[in-house]
């Protein structure tokens, strides 16, 4: 038998020396366990927290192939190679799945237990409590915002809240939907309101007279101040459209930008961008500013254009740092830079003429506080932009197309940033087999650059699996070294609930207008060289495709999750499928654009 804690090491796959493992299980297989069958789950893990599903996959590999397999007491046919994935049905509560192989000679069994979510059900008419739903934790409010107070509790009774501090009640509405027993009201913050970390209380009488209280965990203050609440961003951050991450996002807003707070939610903080455009930014990314501090104000002077042969860069004198929104239009290509908090007297312009890229600059006042610079360029392709400040000096940095040649299979001249997805620590999906993501990944990354070094390109290997990089650390080494291109290299799944047998395929993912084209192009090419199911080409919010800097993607190469095509991308002649694909969709992008 294997020894439990190299099983179990195998099972999780957590240690970085995996190769050896698998070679180590693979000399006990063959000395010790030819006549026993040998069964492991991969996942669900031990006590995972599922979703609120009524079915799911569970997957992992037998020996021999050939044993005969159930899950549950379903019948599972294994991939020739032992690996299987299979769905069954999945119960509410702490789950119990149970697999058992046997070739008629020898059994093996492994039971696994998970915990299932329930689904959103109503309670009774007589249910005892208030589960209250909103307002949470601290809320700082101002006169005319709204807050929703929701609670769940017996349906059919009367609910209503008051705060804490006053007597007035306000009457609750019972919701018309499949879940009964949820009530709401919309309140709006009142101009004499003066609450002051004030508390909610919730009342509910149920339909047998009995009435129930309770207290919710919230703090509301309305926010009244001589003078603007103002804070500093410590790191470029991102302003959210509501306070939570799973909110999407308004702005990208660059170190040292000043923001009028107009409220508070929890951890995040709302604030004023222009008018009526607000955003929600986490407190851990600000600093609050001494109490007086003005909100930013720039009047914009001359601007000034530079380049050389690699880039153009465009200077716009400010007084302070602003949050900014660019936004890029292809066919013609041209910038529309959105500066917040700042008036334009940019009645004069400087160009260099010589190597610029820059058709033309406009500026108009879409409001008294926010201004509009169209900045319109020569490129039929462009090649990416970076934004920063230099002091409160804002500059736009606008790339030129590299300095390839296009000469048959050459990829001279051009720099490309190859990541292999995830990292021996956080190693992303696994296989049936225990093919962790980030081994498959650093595979096929290694070949490609081999190849494309080979054709006179420079490599830039983001994660070379050694080390553990953040996604910002991945772009910023990317932009540090001046890459050209970014391919990020990845291997799917799936969320429990869903069947990965319907969703396998390959798909590319880009997010700024200047990766469509390479994207576009490499997926064309590397569907025709596979012959894998086209899960489509994706406009994704992922944050190395969000980089602006140059043309960026993500390429999920197939389904790691499923056997057949765990044992494909572990084949040297997929590896090699992969880097000419890559190849090939970079060269016939670079060959029809236009010099």
């Amino acid at each position: 038998m294997i020894p439990e804690n190299l099983m179990n090491l195998l099972r999780h796959n957590i240690h970085p020396n995996y190769f050896f493992f698998a070679t180590l299980l693979g000399t006990l297989f063959s000395s010790t366990l030819n006549a026993d069958v040998s069964l492991r789950l991969v996942q669900p893990y031990e006590n995972s927290n599922i979703p609120a599903v009524k079915q799911s996959f569970v997957f992992g590999s037998v020996t021999p192939a050939t044993a005969t397999l159930t899950v549950n007491g379903l019948p599972v046919t294994p991939y020739t190679n032992g690996g299987f994935l299979t769905m069954i049905p999945f119960q509410e509560g702490k789950f119990k799945i149970e697999a058992v192989a046997t070739d008629g000679i020898s059994t093996s069994t492994v039971v696994r237990m998970v915990n299932v979510a329930g689904t959103p059900a109503s309670y009774s008419s007589t249910y005892g409590k208030i589960d209250i739903l909103s307002p949470k934790g601290i809320l700082v409010v101002r006169p005319g915002d709204s807050i929703t107070f929701t609670i769940q509790a017996a349906p059919g009774g009367k609910a209503s809240f008051r705060f804490k501090k006053h007597s007035e009640y306000f009457q609750m509405e019972e919701q018309s939907t499949a879940v009964q027993g949820i009530y709401k009201f919309l309140y709006t913050v009142k101009p004499d309101d003066n609450f002051d970390a004030e508390n909610v209380q919730f009342s509910l009488k149920r339909r047998d007279g009995k009435r129930i209280v309770a207290l919710a965990d919230a703090k509301i203050t309305v926010q009244r101040r001589r003078f603007p609440r103002m804070i500093e961003l410590k790191e470029d951050s991102v302003i959210l459209t509501g306070p939570d991450s799973d909110f999407g996002y308004n702005l990208f807003s660059l170190q040292g930008t000043r923001l009028e707070v107009t409220g508070e939610q929890s951890e995040y903080l709302r604030v004023e961008i222009a008018g009526t455009n607000q955003g929600w930014v986490k407190k851990s990314a600000t600093m609050e500013l001494p109490n007086g501090t003005l909100p930013a104000k720039s009047i914009s002077r001359n601007i000034r254009v530079n380049a050389d042969e690699n880039s153009t860069l465009i200077e716009i004198p400010l007084q302070f740092r602003h949050p900014h929104k660019v936004d890029q239009f292809t066919s013609p290509h041209r910038l529309l830079l959105t500066l917040y908090g700042v008036v334009a007297d940019s009645d004069r312009i400087r160009y260099n003429t010589k190597d610029s890229v820059i058709e033309e600059i406009v500026w108009f006042q879409s409001d008294p506080s926010t201004c509009v610079f169209d900045i319109r360029t020569k490129q039929n392709q462009p090649w990416g932009y970076d934004i920063r400040y230099e002091g409160t000096k804002l500059v736009i940095e606008i790339r030129h197309r590299p300095p390839h040649q296009a000469k048959g299979n050459s990829m001279k001249g051009l720099r490309v940033a190859l990541d292999a997805g995830h990292s021996p620590q956080s190693f992303g999906t696994i296989g049936p087999w225990g093919h962790t993501e980030s081994s498959v990944t650093l595979r096929v990354a290694l070949v490609a650059k081999h190849e494309m070094e080979k054709r006179g390109a420079t490599v830039i290997m983001i994660q070379d699996g050694t080390k553990e990089f953040s996604l910002q650390d991945r772009v910023n080494l990317a932009w540090k070294e001046k890459a050209h291109l970014y391919i990020s290299i990845h291997a799917d799944a799936c969320g429990e609930g869903q069947d990965p047998r319907e969703l396998e395929g390959y798909s590319v993912h880009y997010y700024h207008p200047q990766s469509r084209a390479l994207a576009e192009s490499i997926h064309t090419v590397y569907g025709e060289k596979t012959g894998l199911r086209d899960q489509g080409l994706w406009r994704s919010n992922l944050a190395v495709c969000r980089m602006p800097q140059m043309p960026s993607l993500l390429l999920e190469q197939a389904f790691l999750i499923l056997p057949e095509f765990e044992e494909l991308m572990i084949t040297p002649r997929h590896h090699q499928t992969v880097a000419e694909s890559l190849i090939r969709g970079i060269l016939d992008f670079m060959n029809s654009q236009p010099k």
